[in-house]
């Protein structure tokens, strides 16, 4: 395992229901170099967005319901904000859909710790 670089590299937003996997994205996150707040409510997610600065936001698309969109009002608050979400394989047609409204990318949980590290280096941060 490398040494984390001195400075952060993206202010990331990770919203997960559950606590294993909001706390998994948070260490990748963190080891790849990047300041994470983690949140499982989204009220406090979208109130922590709207006063302070954040480039990527990983969303459970699930969180609290196959229609959920939180990602979509994130996307409202900063237009700028890189955003990928996640979601089973049964809501696969959602995760597709919110890439034609808005959404960078999305994963499929089980979370696959290379492919979401890979995802996330992709997308241009700035």
């Amino acid at each position: 395992m490398g040494q984390a670089p001195c400075r952060a590299v993206a202010k990331s937003l990770v919203l997960h229901e559950e606590s294993d996997c909001r706390e998994l994205i948070k260490r990748v996150l963190l080891q790849n170099g990047h300041e994470v707040v983690a949140f499982n409510e989204e009220k406090e997610a979208l109130a922590w967005t709207r006063s302070n600065p954040v480039d990527l936001a990983i969303v459970s698309l699930d969180a609290r319901g196959a229609d959920n969109q939180v990602w979509r009002k994130l996307k409202g608050l900063k237009k700028d904000l890189k955003i990928i979400v996640l979601s089973q394989y049964t809501f696969k047609q959602l995760a597709s859909e919110a890439l034609t409204q808005g959404a960078d990318d999305y994963l499929l949980k089980p979370i696959d710790i290379e492919l979401l590290e890979t995802k996330v280096r992709n997308l241009k941060l700035d």
